[in-house]
């Protein structure tokens, strides 16, 4: 029986655009529970919740793919919201990885073929679902059936029945076109762009691109007014020339399934200390997208974007991390672009910290947001495209040297701190952490980040904890993201920013807008 690290590499190696295959594909959720997991904001995973609500309680369609990335999915009601990939609940397995924890029950037989059945349960965090149970092929790596439940109920089931591999009809290129009259499915993004229209969103719009457009005016000018300190603290330097040199595409082979399990099992609770470095060159981004927000509706944010990043150029932070699990961790910045953002960071597993410049925001315990986390736990790795896998010594530790780029079909997607791809990354071959992260878009690095002074070494437990000294202001989280962002942010700036927030969480009402949006998803059948 295929062991843990042999399924993993199935899954990651999972390639749709290189199948042949005529497939019966059936659909069933549970859409009141559905609509309960959604109401109180998407937790993580609702994007496959968009494609469920899409159809009825149950559905069938019929799926033809070709290779190339060329495939045909026709609903039997003709309803069904599509992505650019088809069904990928089933086709893209690769999310499964890095923040589940997988187990193999053993072989099984589904549409004819062999298969491993499995359960993947979320490690942390607030997932549509908290338990998957899958029968993944043995040779292709797909997923012939996927069920997903919460608390004991079923949410969905996806499966797959009557698959025909190299069907005939898969060599005939009609068969991937649209007949007359037929009904054309787009892809999530423009369903999203085709339900965020018309009049009452482009009064939205205006709302949020004027409260931006004030936050951006104020940024750019606040300098100047009386009294206000000009001098932002900015740590800027040069960009770090790479060595060892990243890799290019003709470098290296698919990286083996020891490598891709380390990744794995870098999301597993560990002691790690380090000390990071990261450095960022906004200039090659922020010249794209202004225009592409503007040309959106957006002109304030362009604006925005515009101020906040006006006389920067390659902007570096510096921090020291201690981390023993995913609500146990302390980050302490030793050196950061915003002297206004958090100097610490701390949960000790039952209460959470965050000390700003002139107050202190407190909560309940909760993973680390930050992109440190990323360089720790970097299972993330497992939902890209990885190839190179070179062995180097790297700052006297032993590594892996890997060329990342997007997964097909997952255009416009980030990965763990990546937004621009190709990258390149170094893995460090003890604990799996990454000892370098370079970014690119086309042959100029927009984000560097490192580790050095790695230690594995178990922490006290006070080295997790904020001691709150006498008269320091603290403030309680909301759980508004945008709320509890401005209230920590001092001066007039704050000011300006709370009363931007306050307008935008009216006038848009994010909450009511998703409700919305779904209850019209339900009712387009």
């Amino acid at each position: 029986m295929a062991g843990l690290p042999e399924v993993i590499g199935l899954l990651h190696r999972a390639d749709w655009t290189r199948l042949s295959l005529s497939a019966a594909v059936r659909f069933e959720c549970d859409r009141d529970l559905l609509h309960r997991r959604m109401s109180d904001g998407p937790p993580t995973g609702y994007r496959g919740a968009l494609t469920w609500m899409g159809f009825g309680r149950a559905d069938r369609a019929a799926l033809l793919i070709a290779p190339g990335g060329r495939y045909r999915l026709a609903h039997q009601d003709e309803a069904g919201l599509d992505d650019d990939r088809p069904v990928p609940e089933l086709f893209c397995p690769s999310d499964l990885l890095g923040e589940h924890v997988l187990e193999i029950l053993g072989p099984v037989t589904a549409c004819g073929r062999d298969a491993i059945a499995i359960t993947a349960t979320p490690r942390a965090g607030n997932w549509l679902h908290d338990r998957v149970e899958a029968a993944v092929d043995a040779e292709l790596g797909i997923l012939l059936r996927r069920k997903e439940t919460f608390q004991g109920q079923l949410l969905a089931v996806t499966e797959l029945t009557d698959v025909t591999m190299n069907p005939p009809a898969a060599a005939d290129p009609a068969g991937f076109t649209a007949p007359p009259g037929g009904h054309h499915h787009e892809g999530l993004g423009e369903g999203l762009r085709q339900a965020f229209s018309g009049p009452d969103w482009e009064k939205a719009k205006n709302v949020v691109g004027l409260a931006a457009g004030g936050v951006g005016a104020l940024i750019r000018y606040a300098p100047r007014l009386p009294g206000h300190d000009a001098d932002r603290e900015r740590v800027e330097a040069a960009m770090p020339s790479p060595d060892p040199d990243a890799l290019v595409p003709e470098d290296g082979s698919l990286p083996l399934d020891d490598l891709l399990y380390l990744l794995y099992r870098s999301g597993e609770p560990h002691d790690l200390s380090a000390t990071l470095h990261e450095w960022h060159d906004p200039t090659p981004i922020v010249a794209r997208v202004p225009e592409e927000t503007r040309s959106a509706g957006f002109g304030g944010i362009g604006y925005f974007l515009d101020a906040v990043t006006r006389g920067e150029n390659v902007t570096r932070a510096d921090a020291r991390l201690r981390i023993s699990g995913p609500d146990r961790y302390r980050v302490d910045y030793l050196r950061r672009v915003d002297r206004n953002a958090a100097r610490v960071v701390a949960c000790d597993g039952e209460r959470r910290w965050q000390v700003f410049q002139d107050r202190i925001l407190t909560g309940s315990a909760a993973p680390l947001r930050a992109w440190v986390v990323h360089l720790v736990d970097t299972g993330w790795l497992l939902r890209c495209r990885l190839s190179g896998a070179r062995d180097i010594t790297y700052r006297g530790r032993r590594a892996r040297q890997l060329r990342v780029t997007r997964a097909r079909g997952t255009r416009g997607l980030g990965a763990g701190p990546l937004m621009f791809f190709p990258a390149d990354a170094i893995v460090d071959d003890q604990t799996g952490c990454l000892l370098r992260l370079i970014s690119y878009t086309g042959d100029a690095p927009v984000g560097w980040w490192e580790l050095d002074d790695i230690s594995t070494e178990p922490g006290d437990p006070d080295d997790f904890r904020v001691r709150v000294p006498p008269g320091a202001r603290t403030v309680e989280e909301t759980g508004n993201p945008l709320t509890d962002t401005v209230a920590v942010i001092p001066g007039v700036k704050g000011t300006a920013a709370r009363v931007a927030a306050e307008t935008i969480n009216r006038t848009v009402g994010a909450v009511g807008a998703a409700r919305s949006f779904l209850d019209d998803l339900r009712g387009h059948r």
